[in-house]
């Protein structure tokens, strides 16, 4: 009790130094994923803004989105509701890019930004768990201009294993007066662009897809991925290579390495239309070395271990948003894990998800955003322990972590979340959502070929049904406060016949960030 009592005073010291600073950075700099931005230009967009921005594929970088603000600025006399919210908290996030003019075009010039602040999360469930963290993020970032860039996010968190993006360990109790804490480097990122060309080597996340709840590809579901990030992007297209090692598994042959390579072409034939194709490859075994045909980044994947008779674990993607009329998008992405040939060995092993969104409601200050997802019973898996779609543990519940969906493998999921602006400050949000869970895990032992016929869900099925309302409080883009409430039930708990848990729960997320730019 009285480490929280500690943790306390240190956030209300912190919070009391708390002043409006500009957030400044370099037009080359990746937005990090969890970042408030997204959600912001995922709703502007579907209004019809952002249109020169290729939506589906994560990071944008600050110039891109500012580039997207500038014209939205051009307008700004007709903005009007939630729209002009939005835009209020983007021209706080992005006021230094937009008063020096240094969009995507912008000019040379070094700097070093630093940044700190607390956060904290708070998750209190009648039956179930309670859980209390309190925590510190650091950022040091160093930049010349639009055309290079290192970024460094520190994070101290006094149990941050319950994440699935953090690996590492406890720090010894007699480190921090007997505190027990997680401490770990979350993105070291240095990235670099030319013209049309970009390119990024170190740790970050990646993720591919429109939608603001989950993507079944590339998401950031799981640890950061240290690796290349390689890419051309014209005015209408991308097309983008990454690569990166997995962690190393032992088995009952070796301990084995692990790759991950994947390719990506963006393109938007139409103000309204955007289209993605993807294709990722998993590929180890004991001491295997990196595939020189795999890092090559036009060949198709799937051919090459077709013809060279490997066994390796090749996904293909296909993504596509639309927006028939301003105010309201439609878009989807279907998956196909390992795609068989001849149609007829062992069923396609296919993801889906379908999504909603519309915000030309309630004097433009309501915005809906309605998803449905499946994945089935054996997508992400594969007979090879090492092929597996997974990268790490779960700490706590010793299960894998998908490179995909955070549903795991399985599972579908319908969700609906309303918001409504209430002022440049204040959102009102909600949450409906039915999830199920079938038995099958990512992990589990597979035979090939994948047996048909097999009942989805699979086995005992955990249904977990949440309900609840909130409030996002956020002033610019240095304080961001989100309280809701609610009702959860999960029938079934970790498909455990007749194990069910029901109740209220309360949850509260403060991110909170301090920064300064310096020129050199």
């Amino acid at each position: 009790m009285r480490h929280w009592v500690s943790i306390s005073l240190v956030f209300g010291i912190m919070l009391s130094l708390f002043s409006p600073v500009l957030a400044a950075g370099s037009p080359s700099e990746d937005i990090p994923l969890d970042s408030w931005v997204y959600d912001a230009v995922f709703e502007l967009s579907s209004r019809g803004e952002f249109s020169a921005l290729l939506l589906h594929t994560r990071p944008y970088t600050r110039g891109e989105v500012a580039d997207g603000l500038s014209s939205i600025l051009a307008d700004e006399p007709q903005l009007t509701g939630g729209r002009r919210f939005l835009v209020e908290r983007l021209k706080r996030e992005f006021a230094e890019e937009l008063c020096a003019g240094e969009t995507t075009s912008g000019g040379d010039h070094e700097y070093v930004r630093l940044g700190a602040g607390p956060t904290a999360r708070v998750d209190q469930f009648r039956q179930g768990y309670a859980r209390n963290r309190a925590g510190l993020d650091a950022v040091g970032t160093f930049g010349v201009g639009k055309s290079f860039c290192s970024r460094v996010r520190v994070r101290f968190d006094t149990d941050a294993r319950h994440d699935t993006q953090f690996h590492g360990v406890y720090w010894p109790r007699d480190s921090l007066a007997g505190m027990r804490f997680t401490a770990w480097v979350e993105q070291a990122i240095t990235s670099f662009r030319y013209k049309h060309f970009r390119a990024a080597f170190g740790r970050e996340y990646w993720r591919w897809g429109r939608s603001p709840v989950d993507v079944l590809l590339l998401s950031d579901h799981s640890p950061p991925f240290d690796g290349l990030r390689v890419g051309f992007r014209a005015s209408k297209w991308s097309y983008t290579f990454h690569a990166t090692a997995l962690d190393r598994m032992t088995t009952a042959q070796g301990v084995s390495n692990r790759y991950l390579a994947a390719h990506r072409l963006d393109w938007r034939p139409r103000r309204n239309l955007e289209l993605a194709f993807s294709e990722v490859m998993v590929y180890g075994g004991v001491n295997r070395p990196w595939e020189w045909n795999y890092l090559n980044p036009i060949l198709p994947y799937y051919w090459e271990q077709l013809n060279n008779g490997i066994n390796d674990n090749p996904l293909w993607n296909l993504e596509c948003s639309w927006r028939p009329r301003r105010g309201l998008e439609l878009y989807g992405e279907l998956m196909i894990d390992d795609f068989q040939i001849d149609f007829h060995s062992e069923p396609q092993q296919i993801g889906f998800s379908a999504g909603l969104a519309w915000s030309e409601l309630g004097f433009n200050r309501l915005f809906i955003n309605m998803e449905y997802e499946r994945i089935n019973t054996f997508v992400y898996g594969q007979d090879y322990p090492h092929n597996r779609y997974m990268h790490f543990a779960d700490w706590l519940r010793g299960e894998a972590i998908g490179i995909g969906s955070d549903l795991g493998t399985d599972a579908d999921r319908i969700s609906f979340r309303p918001r409504w602006h209430q002022s440049a400050f204040l959102d009102f949000t909600g949450l409906l959502e039915i999830a199920r869970n079938g038995e099958g895990r990512i992990d589990h032992l597979q035979d090939t070929p994948v047996p048909k016929g097999i009942k989805f869900p699979s086995g005992v099925v955990q249904t977990r049904l949440t309900a609840g309302l909130g409030t996002h409080l956020q002033t610019g883009g240095n304080l961001v406060l989100d309280l809701s409430a609610g009702y959860q039930r999960v029938t079934n708990v970790r498909n455990q016949q007749g194990v069910d848990q029901a109740g209220a729960y309360f949850r509260v997320r403060l991110a909170a960030l301090i920064w300064k730019t310096y020129a050199i």
